[in-house]
């Protein structure tokens, strides 16, 4: 609490006109000036001259003015302008009803220290609230509940201490082990390799370790020997360990080393994400790596030596120089663009895509674009006949040599058939080519090329002229 004291002026007479003096000023009458910041003083003059400075009220550091004998309440802060019976007039300040508390926490804030809860109260009062277990349950201050399954009172006494302890006596918990059985207080018992023993609160305490192999407890910060096995029973601050040792000389033997790893004997791992490799030690401390199967993309193992189909391509594990190969299954594209069924033209051949990404030629095209299934032969606009034929196992267009004829009227004949045609002796030659061997007259018969013939009155010419065939007929005059 702050407080600033002034005291009143005495008053004086004065035959000139009257004026209030005050520290070297003159003041009129009933005029009010501030002093030291804190203080409002009044000039009163009286008709018989005599005058006094009279305490009026108070002003605030922020300027705020308070009459003598009431007080204000100025942001957390409370103001009060004191007047006693003599005169004298104080201003007092003190913490307001929503002052922060000493720690800086506003008025109505709660915070946690440690296992408490505190708020802060009217006038930056800190008040107790309530009590905190680790597992966050709240006690309210005065009462009672229960903090990990305990009976816990929260208590603050008169000389200001908080306490927070178990409300019944310390050995009447029991402890529960991890299997989830009761232990009474003062009872020991094993969890994995350390031995419990239960205490106050239901509080199992590490006492020491356990170890099949050892009859007694090994106690805290010892080595118990059994065999040749030491059994180390530590604890460093608050952490407790068990380990063992052995006391057999360690074996020596080879590693196998990939991509930075080591590898012991006998043990698989997979590499570039298509291969098992194994890795294989030997007593002269070499080893090696071994591949024994292929991993497909979508990580299923396959042996070396066989295939998977997977989705559109067949998977194979190769033996040997183990690889994997992939080759379109079934469904597979060929030449990956055409799909099974799927035909197309390269060069003078039709190509159907069949199952697996098999390729076969299915005919022949002339350049006249004729289409020739492969094994067949067909007549081109030309005459003659051209087959689509496999020779010394690659697939050939050419020539026919042995194919039908065609007569003028759709007729067919064999290869070596002779038959007229018109004033023309056909005979059917390689190639299905309809051949000119002659001429023919009505009454006359078959005429020789390049030969005349008589008949009667007339003369018959068969003309050959560079396999331009021509018939004539000649009357003698």
């Amino acid at each position: 609490m702050r407080t600033l004291v002034l005291l009143s002026s005495v008053a004086i007479l004065s035959t000139l006109a009257v004026k209030c003096k005050y520290d070297g000023k003159d003041l009129e009458n009933n005029e009010v000036i501030t002093v030291q910041n804190a203080f409002r003083i009044k000039c009163l003059t009286e008709d018989n001259g005599s005058w006094k400075t009279e305490i009026i009220g108070c002003v605030t550091p922020d300027g705020t003015e308070i009459n003598a004998g009431e007080k204000k309440e100025v942001g957390d802060k409370v103001h009060e302008c004191v007047k006693s019976e003599s005169g004298q007039v104080s201003l007092k300040e003190s913490k307001g009803r929503t002052a922060a508390c000493p720690g800086g926490q506003k008025h109505g804030e709660q915070w946690q220290e440690k296992s408490f809860k505190f708020r802060c109260g009217d006038g930056g009062v800190v008040k107790f609230e309530a009590c905190v277990g680790q597992d966050g349950s709240v006690i309210p201050a005065g009462e009672t509940g229960k903090i990990g399954g305990f009976d816990v009172k929260c208590e603050q006494h008169a000389n200001g201490t908080i306490t927070m302890q178990a409300a019944n006596d310390p050995k009447s918990y029991d402890c529960t082990a991890k299997d989830g059985s009761s232990k009474k207080n003062g009872e020991e018992y094993v969890e994995g390799n350390f031995v419990r023993k239960c205490g106050d609160y239901g509080q199992g305490k590490i006492i020491g370790c356990h170890a099949e192999n050892v009859g007694n407890t090994i106690g805290i910060n010892q080595n118990v020997t059994s065999g040749d096995i030491v059994y180390s029973c530590t604890k460093d601050g608050s952490n407790y360990s068990f380990k063992t040792y052995s006391l057999k000389k360690p074996e020596v033997y080879a590693m196998c080393a990939h991509e930075g790893k080591q590898y012991k004997n006998d043990t698989t791992f997979i590499s570039q994400g298509s291969f098992r490799m194994k890795c294989v030690t030997f007593k002269n401390l070499t080893s090696t790596l071994e591949v024994i199967s292929c991993i497909t993309p979508a990580g299923v193992e396959i042996s070396i030596g066989t295939q998977l189909e997977e989705g559109d391509k067949v998977f194979e594990c190769t033996p040997g120089n183990v690889t994997l190969k992939s080759t379109p299954g079934q469904t597979g594209k060929c030449r990956g663009v055409y799909s099974v069924g799927d035909t197309w033209v390269e060069d003078s051949f039709r190509l159907l895509c069949e199952p697996y990404g098999k390729v076969n030629l299915k005919s022949c095209i002339s350049k006249e674009g004729v289409e020739i299934p492969l094994g067949e032969a067909r007549r081109v606009p030309a005459g003659y006949a051209m087959e689509c034929v496999t020779v010394n196992g690659n697939v050939a267009l050419q020539t026919a040599k042995t194919f039908d004829c065609e007569t003028g009227t759709g007729e067919i004949k064999k290869f070596g058939d002779t038959w007229n045609e018109g004033n023309f002796v056909r005979r059917c030659a390689n190639y299905g080519v309809s051949a000119i061997i002659g001429c023919y007259a009505d009454g006359v018969g078959s005429i020789g090329l390049n030969q005349n013939m008589t008949s009667g009155d007339f003369l018959y010419m068969c003309i050959n002229q560079n396999e331009q065939f021509k018939f004539r007929t000649l009357k003698a005059t």
